[in-house]
C-alpha cells in the first residue's frame, strides 16, 4: 500500500489497471476498500485511484487536527493527484465523496476529465443537518459500530436486509477493520459534511457530468439529485430503480455500467 506527504496529510492510497485515469472519492466514514465491487469492472480499462479521505482508514495527519470545509478534501485529492503526476482525471464520487467531487470540479476545473456524483446532495439543509447531528450522538455515545448499524439502515434497502448473511457479513467486516474511525475524526468529518453547500456554484462546472441515484435512497433523497443535474448545465441524471444509497454494493453490475458508459463517452469525447 503506497503512501504520499501532502501538506500535513500522508495519505494512503491505491493504483489498478491502466488507462484514463478515474479517481474514485467515498463518503463520511468509508475507506477506499469500500470502492472493492467497482475496482475489477473499471481497472479492465482505466486506471483506478482509491484513497483514504482525511479522518479515516490509513491516511494520517502530520500536523494540526483541527476542523476543515469540505473543500479541504478536494485540495487533498489534487494533491494526491500532483504526487502522481496526473495532469487530470475522471472524478467519480460517492455520498460525502459526492460533495467532495463537487468542490473538486468547482476548484479544479481544468483538472477534471468528467464528473461523477453519485447518492449525494448540493447543500446541507435543515433535515440533513439534524439527521447528521443525531448521528454524532450516536458514535459519540455508542461507538462506530453502533453508527454503522444505524447508518445501514438508511443505506440497504430491505431487499439486501432479507439476504440471508447480509447483516451479519457487514457487522463482521466491521468488527474486522483494523483501522477503525475515531469519535474525534468522525466528529471532523460530520462537521464539514453539515457544512457543505456548493448549489450556488455548481452553474460553473462545464465538464461531462453525471449525477445517479437510487430510486428508493432515503438517506440522500432523489431530490438532491435532481437540484444537483438542474444546477449543473448538460448535465445527466441516471436513477438505478429498486435500490437506495447502496447501490454500489446492492445493484452493482448496473451500477458499474452505467458508470463504465459514461467514462467511455467521455473519453471518446
Amino acid at each position: 500500500m503506497p503512501r504520499c506527504l501532502v501538506n500535513d496529510l500522508e495519505i494512503a492510497y491505491d493504483l489498478h489497471g491502466e488507462g484514463d485515469p478515474v479517481l474514485m472519492i467515498n463518503g463520511i466514514g468509508a475507506n477506499r476498500h469500500a470502492w472493492g465491487q467497482q475496482i475489477p469492472a473499471l481497472a479492465g480499462e482505466f486506471t483506478v485511484i482509491t484513497f483514504d479521505n482525511r479522518d479515516v482508514g490509513e491516511t494520517v495527519s502530520r500536523g494540526d487536527s483541527g476542523d476543515y470545509a469540505m473543500d479541504q478534501f478536494a485540495t487533498d485529492a489534487a494533491g494526491l493527484l500532483d504526487h502522481l503526476e496526473i495532469e487530470a482525471a475522471h472524478i467519480v464520487g460517492a455520498s460525502m465523496g459526492g460533495a467532495i467531487a463537487q468542490e473538486f470540479a468547482i476548484g479544479y476545473p481544468s483538472r477534471t476529465k468528467s464528473l461523477t456524483v453519485a447518492c449525494s446532495w448540493p447543500a446541507t439543509d435543515p433535515w440533513m443537518h439534524e439527521l447528521m447531528s443525531r448521528w454524532d450522538e450516536i458514535f459519540r455515545s455508542s461507538g462506530g459500530v453502533a453508527w454503522a448499524r444505524n447508518s445501514w439502515l438508511w443505506v440497504f434497502t430491505h431487499r439486501y436486509y432479507a439476504e440471508s448473511g447480509s447483516l451479519q457479513s457487514l457487522l463482521d467486516g466491521a468488527a474486522a477493520d483494523p483501522h477503525p474511525q475515531t469519535v474525534e475524526a468522525y466528529l471532523r468529518q460530520s462537521a464539514a459534511f453539515k457544512g457543505h453547500d456548493a448549489l450556488d456554484r455548481l452553474s460553473s462546472i462545464n465538464c461531462p457530468t453525471h449525477v445517479v441515484c437510487g430510486e428508493e435512497d432515503i438517506y440522500t433523497p432523489l431530490r438532491y439529485s435532481i437540484d444537483i443535474a438542474n444546477a449543473i448545465p448538460g448535465s445527466t441524471l441516471s436513477v438505478l430503480p429498486e435500490v437506495g444509497h447502496g447501490m454500489f454494493w446492492e445493484s452493482t453490475d448496473a451500477f458499474n455500467e452505467l458508470v463504465l458508459t459514461f467514462l467511455r463517452e467521455s473519453t471518446n469525447r
